[in-house]
């Protein structure tokens, strides 16, 4: 059976900044909970969010595992129209790269950003999922929301915090 997980974290300033490199470690454990559920949870299909952060970075991981293990998928899910409107263009083009190498995108809303298009994003990823990875420091905001849904959801959570990198 095939099993999909999604994935939620944290934006660059919560982390150890815009570098990926600057975030190595971190990155190398996440590599690692992702295997694990490959390979012990048959998960098929791998949900990024398309975030600065933990989201685009998760998605770049499930890009270059897609060499050893080519019957995953990425899906994007893309919270609004023109998501990246506010990046800098280094940013952008880095979006525009892993959505024309993801196997499916799928718009949550077509609108442009609203307030509840990041949660309503959150909410398709965690309805869509049979487990949820979370990077996240126990704080509140965007990735808090996220967890507390999959909860309610009663979702299997693999927790990475940022900075101790302990595995819950």
């Amino acid at each position: 059976m095939a099993n999909t997980v999604c994935f939620t974290g944290h934006r660059p300033n919560k982390l150890n900044g815009y570098n990926p490199k600057d975030n190595s470690e971190l990155l190398f454990k996440l590599r690692d909970i992702i295997v694990d559920h490959i390979e012990n949870k048959e998960v098929y299909t791998l949900i990024s969010g398309m975030a600065l952060g933990i989201d685009m970075w998760s998605a770049r991981i499930v890009l270059k595992l897609k060499e050893k293990y080519p019957h995953i998928k990425l899906v994007c899910a893309v919270p609004c129209d023109k998501q990246y409107s506010k990046w800098f263009q280094t940013n952008i083009d880095e979006w525009h790269d892993i959505i024309e190498k993801a196997d499916d995108v799928v718009y949550v809303s077509k609108e442009p950003y609203t307030s509840w298009c990041m949660q309503k994003r959150n909410e398709y990823m965690v309805d869509n999922s049979d487990y949820v990875i979370a990077i996240w420091d126990g704080t509140k905001g965007g990735t808090g929301n996220c967890v507390k849904y999959a909860q309610s959801k009663n979702k299997p959570i693999t927790t990475l915090h940022p900075k101790t990198l302990l595995i819950t």
